[in-house]
């Protein structure tokens, strides 16, 4: 997927996936496959792992609701956090993507 074509598309976060906000986002990840039953089961591993995000990616999380195109969130990230960022579109172009192949967003 080009970076150009990405910039437009509109990430949307995974419905299965509960997160707790307090200073930062803590996603909540279910793990309900039969393997990870297993896993539990046999090496006494929690139901559901917890991934705390930073501030930049707790924003990021944030903007991720299908209605700000990658662009618009880049540059909300610019207003909100300055120099703190840059480069901004590289940063947040990776971090969607990791978001993504974690089907933790959609892109729309």
């Amino acid at each position: 997927m080009a970076n150009d074509n990405l910039m437009e598309m509109k990430p949307q976060r995974n419905t299965n996936i509960t997160w707790e906000d307090s200073e930062s986002i803590v996603l909540v990840i279910e793990r309900t496959s039969k393997i990870d039953r297993f896993v539990q089961k046999v090496f006494k591993r929690p139901k559901a792992n917890k991934v705390k995000l930073d501030e930049v990616g707790s924003f990021v999380w944030s903007k991720c609701d299908g209605s700000n195109t990658v662009f618009d969130i880049s540059q909300q990230m610019e207003n909100r956090f300055g120099e703190k960022v840059n480069p901004v579109i590289e940063r947040l172009v990776q971090y969607i993507k990791i978001l993504r192949d974690n089907k933790f967003i959609t892109l729309e």
